[in-house]
């Protein structure tokens, strides 16, 4: 298997850091680099040097805003892009999702979070973190919109139902979530049956993705 290489788009110098440690932790054999713009990043993709390539993501923010993650995009195709949703908002997440980003995260995962998140951008297949996958279902209605106060409670999902979805979306099996919460496979089923009801979606991606 070839060394996988991580770009560092534009990393604050919190970010930087953090982000070598982590890639040092949970993989070692990752060779970092650093692109400061669009066109550093340019030139790492025609050179085939992109494996990941990580980004904070606030849309307001002129280096790591909507412009930049658009053009990121558009040169590595969001496949391989691990972004870090900051809060995490729905309004940020589903921006993110909007331009096409494949894999987001909020700023407090955990190790194991993150290893997933990691494995999926090399992979470049679809991933959200529990903490944000929560954060957007609790504010989609049925109708595919977002909650007004007064009517969250019609959809509110219920504290299991919430545990379930997180779980389940973290990447754990039914059988895996129906064992670490003590229930059976039936009930996990009746719980995920229930919360995507009133969601008004089939899966949790779906739900997620419902305004796209």
């Amino acid at each position: 298997m070839n060394m996988p290489n991580c770009v560092l788009f534009h990393p604050s110098e919190f970010t930087r850091s953090s982000w070598k440690l982590l890639l040092k932790k949970i993989l070692p054999e990752c060779k970092t680099t650093e692109a400061s713009n669009v066109e550093e990043v340019r030139q790492a993709t025609h050179l085939g040097l992109v494996s990941l390539l990580m980004m904070e993501f606030h849309p307001r923010d002129v280096e790591h805003g909507l412009e930049a993650l658009k053009s990121v995009i558009a040169l590595t195709g969001g496949k391989h892009l691990m972004l870090i949703c900051g809060p995490p908002a729905p309004v940020t997440t589903r921006t993110a999702m909007q331009a096409g980003a494949n894999v987001c995260l909020g700023c407090n995962e955990s190790v194991e979070e993150l290893k997933r998140a990691l494995q999926a951008a090399l992979e470049g297949v679809p991933y959200m973190s529990s903490e944000l996958a929560s954060v957007l279902a609790r504010s989609i209605t049925p109708a595919g919109g977002f909650q007004e106060e007064d009517e969250a409670s019609q959809y509110a999902l219920s504290i299991r139902e919430e545990e379930v979805l997180d779980l389940l979306v973290s990447g754990l099996r039914p059988s895996q979530v129906a064992s670490r919460l003590g229930l059976s496979m039936k009930t996990i089923s009746s719980h995920k049956r229930n919360a995507l009801g009133k969601l008004g979606v089939s899966n949790i991606l779906e739900a997620v993705r419902i305004w796209i």
